[in-house]
């Protein structure tokens, strides 16, 4: 938890199971959160359109007046306040809104990196970078695949057939290995990083 917050009044806990909303747009409460456990998902929504923008994890700080709509992917609990209550401590201490602003830009800079991949680079190289940076914390190169592959397709701009089909022809070619349930193993992560410097944009 951010030293910080801990300078403002006590806040508002509550708990969501997966597949339920913590923040939507509209919503007339403006309010910052963190989460204290879990993990929720951050995207848009254009009719039938859905997009994935990033990933809240323990200790992941948002708000809620934006467009974004915020799922809990799995039981997740939430602290939050008053948007004003921030306000007030960035008030009596400034060097608190640059803390803030670092959390944000962090989201900020994923978002970025998701419109350079849809732009640029082909459902293939979308995908191997995705898997090399899912295993920057793993030992061994395996990930856990916490969503569907129908919500990862959508994540990656592509389709759920597409997807089954580029994941299959990887592991044919000795790329990377089912772990177990939701799981993939990293086999040959050097040209899982040539493929991501595919900018072809396909």
């Amino acid at each position: 938890m951010h030293d910080w917050i801990e300078q403002l009044p006590t806040g508002t806990q509550r708990s969501y199971p997966a597949s339920s909303m913590i923040a939507r747009p509209g919503e007339p409460d403006n309010r910052v959160f963190i989460l204290v456990t879990g993990r929720a998902r951050i995207s848009l929504l254009g009719g039938a359109k859905e997009q994935t923008l990033g990933y809240l994890e323990q200790g992941g700080l948002f708000v809620t007046h934006t467009p974004t709509w915020v799922e809990a992917i799995e039981p997740t609990t939430v602290l939050s306040w008053p948007m004003a209550d921030l306000r007030g401590l960035i008030s009596r201490q400034p060097d608190v809104a640059m803390i803030a602003l670092r959390e944000i830009g962090q989201i900020m800079s994923a978002a970025l990196e998701l419109i350079e991949d849809l732009a640029f680079r082909s459902v293939e190289g979308r995908l191997a970078r995705f898997l090399i940076r899912e295993t920057s914390g793993s030992k061994d190169g395996t990930i856990h695949l916490v969503e569907s592959t129908e919500r990862l397709a959508t994540r990656l701009g592509t389709s759920r057939q597409t997807l089954s089909t580029l994941i299959n022809r990887m592991q044919r070619e000795g790329l990377i290995e089912k772990a177990g349930r939701q799981c993939l193993r990293i086999i040959d992560p050097d040209r899982l990083i040539d493929m991501t410097d595919d900018v072809s944009g396909r």
